[in-house]
């Protein structure tokens, strides 16, 4: 039986960081087991010293958000290295790269950057805070910056901050080691899209932005030399027919072999697998798979690339779809896993 390790953040509602194991041959996650208490750890991720990182929000209205290191031990338990605050609320994503760490702060419309250290010592933040005279059209999503994902460029010079509240990716230079950011330049969606996450194709030319406003996805064109994205293409993630009124686009992933991408809508509960094109990057729908559960926060591909994973953050649950390899489909789910809010899904 073979086995990873498999780490699980969760947001309001949740106890913390856990850990659990996953079976790659049968497509199980075994109980998980927490592993630290802090508040509201939405986001994890590793770095590249070996360090686990999260963002965390401790309670209290105007309470500063948080970036915690944490180290890891061969049984995955996790010992705090160091932890600072964001300069802002409601950090909800977070990226590392070459020893510099970017934060977004939803609440706030800033990011926040800090130097990190081979032994996970974190620095106090740089703080870029967006114009609060800024915003999209939708009064009710949109009445100032929402920064919502922070994903370094394949170089690693650059950020990208996607402001849900301003209808744009923000391309901030990146100053090493001081990690100090810099605006460099802007790509802007339609109005009141408003862009969430973004996955950067390996190729370091094709950039996935999904919507969750307007549940679309973008295919962009990032060019290294002039710090710039172009839009290529466009699709919507949900079916014709159905209004995007109330309903929140989430996620998107890469299969294994890079020929499909995975996304996830919430409220219409489904998740879209799209074809690569491998000349443009186009998608083409292929599937489409009701989710069983409620709100998909994230969703993960196994190592193996043989199992989707989905963290249903309203049901309480990780719930498990094989991939059939050769067509990118998803199969019926054959499992699941009780996690209290699960935000986030990280192996390792």
């Amino acid at each position: 039986m073979s086995q990873e390790r498999v780490f699980l953040g969760t947001s309001s509602g949740g106890n913390g960081i856990y850990v659990a194991k996953f079976d790659t041959e049968r497509g199980l996650l075994s109980e998980s087991e927490l592993v630290s208490n802090a508040p509201k750890p939405s986001w994890i991720r590793f770095a590249s010293n070996g360090s686990l990182l999260a963002t965390s929000q401790p309670s209290g209205d105007g309470v500063s958000a948080e970036v915690i290191a944490f180290a890891v031990d061969a049984a995955g338990k996790l010992t705090q290295q160091s932890r600072v605050a964001t300069g802002g609320q409601n950090a909800v994503a977070l990226d590392e790269k070459e020893g510099v760490v970017v934060a977004a702060n939803y609440l706030s419309g800033s990011a926040a950057s800090f130097a990190l250290s081979l032994g996970g010592l974190l620095t106090a933040a740089n703080i870029a805070v967006f114009d609060a005279t800024e915003h999209g059209p939708d009064a009710k999503r949109q009445d100032h910056s929402y920064a919502h994902d922070a994903t370094f460029s394949p170089c690693g010079n650059y950020i990208f901050i996607n402001d849900l509240g301003c209808d744009r990716i923000r391309i901030l230079k990146v100053d090493r080691p001081s990690g100090t950011l810099t605006a460099h330049s802007e790509w802007h969606s339609t109005p009141a899209e408003g862009p969430r996450h973004v996955a950067i194709h390996p190729n370091g030319k094709w950039v996935y932005n999904i919507n969750e406003m307007g549940c679309t996805i973008d295919v962009l064109e990032w060019d290294a030399t002039a710090g710039t994205l172009t839009t290529l293409s466009t699709v919507r993630t949900l079916p014709p027919g159905v209004s995007k009124v109330d309903v929140r686009a989430c996620d998107v992933i890469f299969s294994k072999d890079l020929r499909f991408l995975y996304a996830a809508n919430r409220v219409h509960e489904d998740f879209v697998v799209y074809a690569i094109h491998p000349e443009n990057g186009a998608l083409l729908e292929v599937q489409r798979v009701p989710n069983p559960g409620k709100e998909a926060r994230h969703i993960a591909i196994d190592p193996t690339g043989r199992y989707f994973l989905s963290a249903n953050q309203m049901t309480n649950e990780v719930l498990i779809f094989p991939i059939d390899t050769a067509t990118g489909f998803l199969q019926p789910t054959v499992s699941g896993a009780a996690v209290k809010s699960p935000s986030c899904i990280l192996f390792g």
